[in-house]
């Protein structure tokens, strides 16, 4: 890639504090290209967070070069640096004797947009982040959740436009349920801004989960190796970055996989409203142990079985196990491995953005995807033996609803 085909490019940057024997970053060279997440992830202490720092000049450089799409910005006036990137960090950072509306509209009335044209902003960027303008734009942070906090966040990093935006563990502060569905909220909205992204964690599944490229950091910011993450995955560099990447390299590379991606299971479904017959035909006519109910928007309610449907004393909307977790095609099979192991259940209903029915996952798909992943990687190092998550088909009922 040509230097002019980089939106972020750092030759040579190093820091070195006042009174510190070593750099904390020492010599970094890396090109970031347009529209694309790339990761930032080593072991603590390895100057991740300071090289993000660098970049929009919250810290001045001992030495080096950045470029910002093509243009030396090392010695421009750091603020207007800044307003080209948005910066979204751990603690969110929102000013909190300020509204929402106010919080998001901080870039641009710095650069004295007209009123209208901030309001209108405001409400698109909070409908855009999955929020009501109409019920959130006057209230004050302390009035929402941690999530709702860290979407806002975003939208106000994102107010002016900037072609950049930093992250700094931007999830990290975000209970495991709700992290996990920000992480997939946040890659669907970036396939519509398509935004350069550089995002600092310490979480190499996060990493994985995340980015288009990692650039796995020793000490002083040196790069062990900067690849996609099916590469580091499956060709680590070095012992170290193997050792960073841990045991179940198999298992991770579910994060590389979309649910959306593989071809959903055929299931019987009937409305809500269906009556005992015909959703007992639907289950005669199928290999499946239940059915799942759907009400009227589609979206799933229950699992029902025909022992289920013994019990003519229980509504039909009542009968059977609740439809839960249903599992965006926007999350990993890593996600969807991970809630049916929590749930107990050998499948989960997939539903799109808007909570629509889209078909079945199962843990035996997921496990057909794993020994497809390992047999491709066989192939591409000839038979080189990788890490033995799953050496046979995992044995599985294909049936949520087979209950022991």
């Amino acid at each position: 890639m040509s230097n002019g085909d980089a939106m972020i490019r750092l030759e040579h940057l190093t820091k070195r504090f006042p009174g510190q024997r070593e750099n904390a970053v020492d010599d970094l060279s890396l090109e970031i290209h347009d529209g694309e997440i790339v990761i930032l992830v080593g072991p603590s202490g390895c100057g991740k967070t300071t090289t993000l720092r660098l970049i929009n000049r919250l810290i001045e450089p001992t030495s080096g070069r950045i470029y910002l799409e093509g243009e030396d910005v090392t010695s421009v006036n750091p603020d207007r640096l800044r307003r080209r990137m948005g910066y979204v960090i751990q603690a969110i950072g929102l000013f909190p004797h300020l509204t929402i509306a106010d919080n998001i509209a901080t870039v641009p009335k710095m650069l004295r947009w007209d009123r209208k044209r901030i309001s209108n902003r405001v409400h698109e960027l909070i409908e855009m982040v999955g929020m009501d303008p109409t019920v959130y734009a006057k209230r004050y942070p302390k009035e929402l959740s941690g999530g709702q906090r860290q979407r806002i966040g975003v939208a106000r990093a994102m107010a002016a436009d900037p072609p950049v935006i930093l992250m700094d563990e931007p999830f990290s502060a975000i209970d495991p349920i709700n992290r996990g569905r920000l992480q997939n909220e946040f890659l669907q909205l970036q396939t519509t801004i398509r935004k350069t992204i550089v995002f600092v964690t310490h979480d190499i599944d996060e990493a994985i989960k995340m980015g288009d490229r990692i650039a796995i950091l020793d000490q002083g910011s040196t790069i062990a190796q900067y690849d996609d993450p099916e590469t580091i995955l499956t060709a680590p560099a070095s012992q170290f970055v193997e050792d960073f990447i841990g045991a179940g390299a198999s298992l991770k590379r579910l994060n590389l996989t979309r649910v959306g991606d593989v071809e959903l299971i055929e299931w019987p479904v009937a409305a809500v409203s269906t009556d005992r017959t015909a959703i007992r035909d639907a289950l005669l006519r199928s290999e499946k142990g239940s059915v799942l109910l759907l009400d009227g928007e589609r979206r799933p309610v229950r699992w029902v079985n025909a022992m289920d449907l013994e019990h003519t004393d229980t509504p039909v909307p009542e009968l059977g196990l609740a439809a839960t977790p249903a599992i965006e095609e926007q999350a990993t099979l890593f996600d969807a491995l991970n809630e049916m192991l929590n749930s107990l259940q050998g499948a989960a209903a997939v539903v799109d953005s808007e909570g629509v029915y889209r078909g079945v996952i199962d843990i035996e798909l997921i496990a057909s995807v794993i020994q497809s992943m390992r047999a491709d990687a066989r192939r591409r190092y000839r038979g080189e033996e990788g890490d033995a998550f799953i050496e046979e088909p995992v044995p599985a009922t294909s049936d949520p609803m087979r209950r022991g």
